[in-house]
């Protein structure tokens, strides 16, 4: 299998004028589902946990989400639930998509806020109807993989104070974590998109690109981190879903720092990361234009490093589709992921939504299947052996069977063919992609090891 280096064209994308949205109705839907599986199991209420860093799953049934604060979502098993929040959340509630009851909670406010509101926790809970007699599931970020802590289905990362409440009222018994519902890699309720959703996404994406793009064409020796991060032209309509991660040299080997001041070096390694909301894209090379640049410790990391990586990500790709198994992906990749040369400690690639990574089904043997409209992020990260460098190139991609294909492309016909196009790029690339899979960012796949020639791409040979 001979790899090339050959130039390809990084387009400026025309952004919509608007950005597809997620109907009111899509979110009532959402209430019902969960309400259908609370009776299946005799959950008398479900409690959502939300505060600014976990705040997905009460965005995914609401469309809220706390800005400063902590919050609640009791929903109970028939009828309108209550969202419990601070002082700044009481006007912001109004971006629900729902019928609530918004109670004010003076302890979810931020310290030293004036008191407004006497309600305290449990005479909240009695409103929502919860007595000794009620079965509580609760949601946080997480739900534990593992007996550590005792039955997972005990243990919640919920704040102490409001378990201890809750299973005041109802007992040890009474209380269970249901965090799994929404965020189980295949039976969750947050892992597939509607044709809404992953429209939405796709023109994002667009907005992502672009940006990054311009900071790509703005790399050069002497310039700093932080000026390729004002190259990104992030307005804020969208929020950021992880930190934007600017590093050269060994402030970029930690891959999660912020920009600064720092001006890039000739032959210096270089990490960038940009992500919001259904969207992400990152990339990591050498600030070389060229192969025979490279630093003499590292002449032959073309060979050593990025083409089996490429190879890798060639093998990726084509495994991805609904219906496969985790380990089955996994297994295409398996030759990268457990030599201990390429330095890799994370999962062969991640669920994303919201959040840059919801979660993970990708390790050795894994039965979980992917379901149509899952949103994936290509997070294979290469940690690299010294004196040789990572390597990692992210994109975001969804899974559509042929239904959710045909509805996108009859609601959506403009971002249709945007992923129609991406797909013949790619297919240029080598990439062979089965039908099911959806790129949705412009340079989706393209592994650049040279960041002064980022146009310069590795491509199977002819």
């Amino acid at each position: 299998m001979r790899v090339d280096l050959i130039e390809v064209d990084y387009p400026l994308m025309e952004i919509p004028p608007e950005i597809p949205r997620v109907p009111t109705e899509t979110y009532q839907q959402r209430v019902k589902d969960l309400q259908g599986k609370m009776g299946a199991v005799g959950l008398t209420h479900v409690i959502v946990y939300a505060d600014r860093e976990h705040f997905a799953n009460l965005k995914f049934l609401t469309r809220f989400d706390p800005r400063f604060e902590e919050a609640l979502l009791i929903v109970p098993a028939e009828g309108k639930p209550i969202l419990v929040v601070g002082n700044e959340g009481l006007d912001y509630a109004a971006i629900a998509y729902i019928p609530v009851d918004v109670v004010l909670y003076h302890p979810f406010s931020l310290q030293g806020q004036p008191r407004r509101s006497e309600h305290s926790l449990v005479s909240i809970l009695a409103k929502a109807g919860i007595n000794k007699d009620s079965c509580i599931g609760v949601v946080g970020h997480k739900y534990m993989e593992n007996d550590e802590f005792g039955d997972p289905e005990q243990v919640s990362d919920l704040p102490s104070y409001l378990v201890d409440t809750f299973r005041g009222l109802v007992g040890k018994s009474g209380l269970r974590n249901v965090t799994q519902w929404f965020t189980h890699p295949t039976t969750g309720l947050r892992i597939p998109l509607t044709v809404d959703e992953i429209a939405r996404c796709e023109v994002i994406g667009l907005k992502v690109y672009n940006g990054f793009r311009a900071a790509l064409n703005a790399m050069k020796i002497g310039v700093s981190e932080v000026e390729l991060g004002a190259q990104l032209g992030y307005d804020g309509q969208i929020p950021l879903s992880c930190h934007i991660a600017i590093g050269f040299g060994e402030h970029g080997q930690m891959g999660l720092a912020s920009p600064t001041l720092r001006k890039l070096e000739h032959g210096e390694f270089v990490s960038m990361g940009f992500g919001v909301w259904g969207a992400n894209i990152a990339r990591s090379g050498i600030a070389v234009a060229h192969p025979n640049e490279l630093p003499e410790e590292i002449n032959d990391a073309l060979d050593r490093v990025y083409i089996p990586y490429f190879k890798a990500l060639l093998a990726w790709y084509q495994s991805i589709r609904v219906g496969v198994t985790a380990g089955e992906v996994y297994e295409s990749v398996r030759g990268l992921m457990e030599d201990s040369f390429f330095g890799i400690t994370l999962n062969a690639g991640h669920q994303a939504r919201d959040e840059e990574w919801i979660n993970s089904p990708f390790a050795p043997g894994a039965r979980e299947t992917l379901v149509s409209g899952t949103l994936l992020q290509c997070d294979i990260i290469v940690g690299g052996t010294p004196p040789y460098s990572g390597i990692h190139t992210e994109d975001t991609l969804a899974i559509a069977d042929a239904g959710l294909r045909k509805e996108l492309q009859e609601k959506y016909p403009a971002v249709w063919s945007r992923i129609v196009a991406r797909k013949q790029r790619m297919a240029e690339l080598g990439y062979e992609l089965h039908a099911d899979v959806l790129p949705l960012s412009d340079m989706q796949g393209c592994v650049a090891p040279f960041l002064l020639q980022p146009n310069l791409v590795l491509a199977l040979g002819r």
